[in-house]
Parts: structure tokens; C-alpha cells; sequence
């Protein structure tokens, strides 16, 4: 049975034509669900990319993600979770009630299609409660998950730390730079700041790489976490720092937000006290908050207060990475390997396209870090 919506027409996508000619059920024959109706809502579509859709039959419910990549490495890792026990090993099965957090379940997967179908988890997210004035709650349920992914056994995934945060920022203080030249000059003073105060990253595990707000979700006892696709290995402080900026940004940009942001904050930093380092907390927190910045001018229809929301955002990442540059607790960085107009910066700073950064300029971003390190007192 075809979809009962009109699928996106990409030729980068190979997943979407068989959906369309011949519905999910006939697509995969492993869900079980041919000739059955199956309700599809696309939830989104990056042209050349990827699109991501919600299918219900019955009383079944599926996120179905189509790729332009090979999607083997993110299966891989729903599989490598399940064995962790925080997904069924099985669909249709439920976790032991030992269990407080949840990823979803790896339902099917088509390599040839470049497509996964993953399990629905249903709740509100952490943005929601934020909203909802559940600040608390969604700060505990953040906290609970970094606790549990302090302990997993699961190291799968690209290096994703400092090197990479630093590429990010380039991209941000290139993308602000060509809106408005004081913007720039906002983004590449925090760039600099940042790239003195490295953060010592010793203790690498599993991170989802986008900790949004919006892909923490309150399954009843305890948090889910979903869209897994830019996992990687680093700390777990570049978590923290994601989630704490995509909720922080949300005070700066509607203050009556403010008190239950703070509230927020308060219960992921409780919660994780003693595990994350709070400079190197700082630093990414800081870092994620120019990567947002710039994502102001993705917008559509930009508000008109665009310009102050951006400052105000940056002038926050200001005073995290003055908190992140204290000498306790980072590598900070004095030789001129990073000094102004220094090799690292530079680099970073050429990044200011949209492509993704090779292989090649991240590990030349961390043989920079390691030389400058050396060069620490």
C-alpha cells in the first residue's frame, strides 16, 4: 500500500522511492506490514541529506530515517545499547524495571536502502517541561542520563572533543561574519578565549554529539534519549555543555523562561556533581552557544531582533569561556602555536562552509592541541 502523504523527491536519498512505489510494508518486508495502511508524517527533510518520518499502523509506531550515507555505524550502535540494556533487545519486549533510561529499539534496517527504522518513545521533551515550568524535572532527567552514560561500556563513534568544537566555532564566527561585522568580531574574540583554554580531555565515552533539549525526552521514570546520528567518542562535558546552552539560549531569547532555565541548570549541575569537570564544563558550554548563535540565521524569517538575540547569546559564551580559562582545570595554552593569528585558530577559522571538515583538518586541529600542550608549563 503507498504512503498516504507525498514523499520528498531527493536523489540523494535511496530509501525514498521504494517507500513511495510500494509503502513501507513493501519496502521492508521485515516489518511485517504488508499490504497493511501505514500513516506516514515526514518530522523533517534536509535536501541531500536526510528526512526522518513518524509511521503508525495500528497500533504500532515507528521513526523511519532515510540517509544519504551509509547508516551502518548508527544501527550499530542502537544494537551496541540494547546489549547495554537500555532497549529492548527485541521490539514488542520491555526493558527490566531496573532500568531508568532509554534509547529507542533498532526495529529494521535496509543498508542497500541507506535506512533505519528505529522504535517511537513517547513523551514530552526536555524543552517541553522547560516550557511547561517542569524547569527541575528537566534538568534531573538530563543529569540522570549523563550519570548512566558515565558507566556504559559502549565506545563507538568518530573523536568528537575539542578539536571538533573548535572546527564548529570556525564555521559559526565565518557564517556570523558574513551578517554583520560586529557579530563577528563578538564570535572570534569568544574563539580565541577558547582556543587558550583547551580543556584536558582524559576520559573519553560515548556521547550523543547534539544533546538538544529537544532529544531529551520524559518517559514516565526516567529520560529517552533519541537522534542519535552524530554520536561520537569525547566528554561527557560536551554533552552537558549542549543541553545546558540549547536551554540557556531559551532565557535569553524569551526572559519569562529565565527562572525555570536556572532551575534547570541547578538540577543537571546537582545531579552531576563530582562527574563533570566545571571549566571544562564551561568551554563547551560556551563553545555550543556561538554554534547557535549562528544558527539564528538558518531561520527563515529571522525575528527583528535578530542582532540582539545573537549578542546576547554571545556575550554569554563571553562569560563561560572567561570562567573556562582558569589554569586549574585546562590546558591553558600560551605558546604561539595559539597566540593571535596563530596556526590553530587559523585553521579553524578557514572552516566556513557548510561542508563538513575532513578527516585530514581534524587530526591537524589535534596534533595542534597536542604540540601546544607539550608546550604548557
Amino acid at each position: 500500500m503507498r504512503p498516504t502523504i507525498e514523499l520528498p523527491h531527493d536523489p540523494a536519498l535511496p530509501g525514498l522511492a521504494p517507500i513511495r512505489e510500494a509503502g513501507l510494508g513493501g519496502a521492508i518486508a521485515a516489518l511485517g506490514l504488508a499490504g497493511f495502511p501505514v500513516e506516514l508524517r515526514l518530522c523533517g527533510h534536509t535536501p541531500g541529506s536526510r528526512a526522518t518520518f513518524e509511521a503508525r499502523a495500528g497500533d504500532r509506531r515507528f521513526a523511519v530515517k532515510v540517509y544519504a550515507e551509509d547508516p551502518v555505524p548508527e544501527a550499530e550502535l542502537y544494537q551496541a545499547l540494547a546489549a547495554a540494556a537500555l532497549a529492548p533487545s527485541r521490539p514488542g519486549t520491555e526493558l527490566g524495571g531496573n532500568s531508568v533510561v532509554r534509547v529507542p529499539p533498532l526495529v529494521a534496517w535496509e543498508r542497500e536502502l541507506r535506512l533505519l527504522v528505529i522504535g517511537w518513545l513517547e513523551g514530552p521533551t526536555a524543552l517541553d517541561l522547560v516550557r511547561g515550568g517542569q524547569g527541575r524535572r528537566a534538568g534531573e532527567l538530563a543529569g540522570r542520563w549523563l550519570e548512566r552514560a558515565a558507566s556504559l561500556p559502549v565506545r563507538l563513534g568518530r573523536p568528537c572533543g575539542a578539536p571538533h568544537m573548535l572546527y564548529q566555532t570556525g564555521r559559526a564566527v565565518g557564517a556570523l561574519g558574513a551578517a554583520d561585522r560586529a557579530l563577528k568580531s563578538a564570535a572570534k574574540g569568544v574563539a580565541r578565549m577558547l582556543a587558550a583554554s583547551v580543556p584536558v580531555e582524559n576520559a573519553p565515552r560515548l556521547v550523543h554529539g547534539t544533546l538538544y533539549a529537544r532529544h531529551i525526552l520524559d518517559v514516565g521514570n526516567g529520560p529517552g534519549v533519541i537522534d542519535w546520528q552524530r554520536f561520537g567518542d569525547g566528554p561527557l562535558e560536551l554533552d552537558a555543555g549542549t543541553f545546558l546552552a540549547s536551554i540557556s539560549r531559551s532565557a535569553l531569547d524569551d526572559e519569562p523562561l529565565a527562572g525555570e532555565v536556572a532551575r534547570a541548570e541547578d538540577a543537571l549541575l546537582t545531579a552531576t556533581r563530582g562527574l563533570l569537570d566545571e571549566r571544562a564544563l564551561a568551554w563547551h558550554w560556551a563553545a555550543a552557544l556561538v554554534r547557535f548563535a549562528s544558527k539564528v540565521l538558518k531561520v527563515d524569517r529571522r525575528p527583528d531582533d535578530w542582532r540582539a538575540r545573537v549578542r546576547a547569546q554571545l556575550d554569554e559564551a563571553t562569560r563561560l569561556a572567561g570562567r573556562a580559562a582558569r589554569r586549574d582545570s585546562v590546558a591553558r595554552v600560551e605558546a604561539p602555536v595559539f597566540g593571535l593569528g596563530g596556526a590553530a585558530l587559523d585553521l579553524v577559522l578557514q572552516a566556513l562552509s557548510t561542508r563538513p571538515a575532513t578527516p585530514e583538518e581534524l587530526d591537524q586541529i589535534r596534533k595542534l592541541l597536542a604540540v601546544a600542550r607539550e608546550r604548557t608549563p
